[in-house]
């Protein structure tokens, strides 16, 4: 999977880890295919620009770098992962070999479970002198994938927990990565919160409209404020799934009159910027999830289910909510309207009242302080260099 992926979390963070070993001074690479989450088309051009997303490079390796590091990627025919061909993962291994080789890495880091990836663990471990996992979700079953590792890192105390019990597995914990110059100063840089009286000119955002990530309780709170409270403004920002994908399934969430929706973005500052409460409905068990430290960062409230490490990332900021009945195991389950309507009241206080938003604001940053990106980074520094000299 690319690390240039906008789309992907775990992708956000192994390419933030890898800028800061690169700031430090080591020579950082990536070697991937140019596949990307979601079942649709990522345009490449977007990714490493016009020249080198030309059809006529398909098939070839594209060199990419990015502050600082280097990107060798598999231009493939398709971004969409389960249209990956055997003849591009066999190209995919063999130039894993070539530049592994060449390189005689201190220390190779990434994820995945799929036999593609399993083959190339086991070419990095040829080479490498460390191989170090990084555990970004909750759905690995089987043991056996962890066994070439030297070290396992995880963003949660719930996710270590759930992998101790379940596996036997003791992954360290390294919580989300965010590059120093997209955190924000709060009541500086994040418009909503620099001026609290303007706060009803920002948006209420929702990142990454999907089952998995709450769509239905977001599409009933977005009905309901348009009965109650058309002023309010949602902004939905594409993720893994598109506003034609919903429209499909006859699902017109993009169409309500209270929603602005934006395609998937590179620059998340920008959203921020005018992100005056922020949604995190999660179903499923999340990791941790990193758009929660993102808009705490900022100051930004934010509203989330109690569920996996969300509570752990809020760390005494923000508003918890139970995840409604049935909804964690059938995602496109449509919560009742009394479960949704904590969530809208509370909105609708924070919108209304300065003293409530104010607080709220200072929680989210006083919570945001431990994750503040100098800290992580020294943190991930030193850990990677103990690393690379230990036996």
């Amino acid at each position: 999977m690319c690390l240039l992926d906008t789309r992907s979390g775990a992708a956000h963070t192994l390419r933030t880890l890898l800028i800061w070993l690169a700031e430090a001074g080591w020579h950082a690479y990536s070697i991937s295919a140019s596949l990307f989450d979601g079942n649709y088309e990522f345009a490449m051009a977007t990714a490493v620009g016009e020249k080198l997303a030309n059809p006529d490079h398909q098939g070839k390796f594209l060199q990419y770098t990015a502050a600082g590091v280097q990107h060798n990627i598999l231009y493939t025919q398709s971004t969409i992962q389960k249209n990956l061909t055997t003849h591009e993962a066999k190209q995919l291994l063999v130039k894993a070999n070539e530049l592994l080789s060449a390189w005689q890495p201190d220390i190779v880091i990434g994820f995945g479970g799929s036999l593609l990836s399993k083959k190339l663990w086991e070419i990095a471990r040829k080479y490498s002198r460390k191989l170090v996992f990084y555990l970004a979700n909750a759905s690995y079953e089987d043991s056996e994938v962890f066994e070439p590792f030297d070290h396992i890192i995880c963003p949660s105390n719930f996710l270590r927990d759930l992998y101790r019990q379940r596996l036997g597995i003791q992954p360290e914990i390294f919580r989300n990565a965010i590059i120093e110059a997209n955190a924000y100063a709060p009541r500086e840089d994040v418009f909503p919160t620099n001026n609290i009286h303007l706060r009803k000119q920002g948006f209420i955002t929702f990142i990454n409209p999907s089952p998995r990530k709450g769509v239905t309780l977001a599409l009933v709170l977005i009905q309901l404020a348009y009965q109650q409270r058309p002023d309010l403004t949602f902004l939905c920002l594409e993720g893994t799934i598109t506003k034609e994908m919903w429209q499909r399934n006859d699902v017109h969430i993009a169409e309500m009159p209270n929603v602005w929706w934006l395609p998937n973005q590179r620059d998340m500052r920008r959203v921020y910027q005018r992100t005056s409460i922020l949604l995190f409905p999660s179903f499923w068990p999340e990791a941790s999830g990193r758009a929660v430290l993102e808009a705490q960062l900022g100051g930004i409230p934010v509203l989330a289910t109690r569920n996996g490490g969300i509570p752990e990332q809020l760390n005494g900021g923000g508003f918890l909510f139970d995840v409604p009945a049935g909804c964690d195991e059938t995602y496109l389950k449509i919560p009742p309207y009394e479960a949704v309507q904590p969530w809208f009241n509370t909105i609708c206080r924070l919108m209304d009242d300065d003293q409530a938003y104010t607080e709220a604001v200072e929680r989210a940053t006083k919570a945001a302080e431990p994750f503040q990106p100098q800290q992580r980074k020294q943190e991930f520094l030193k850990r990677m260099e103990e690393l690379a000299k230990s036996e």
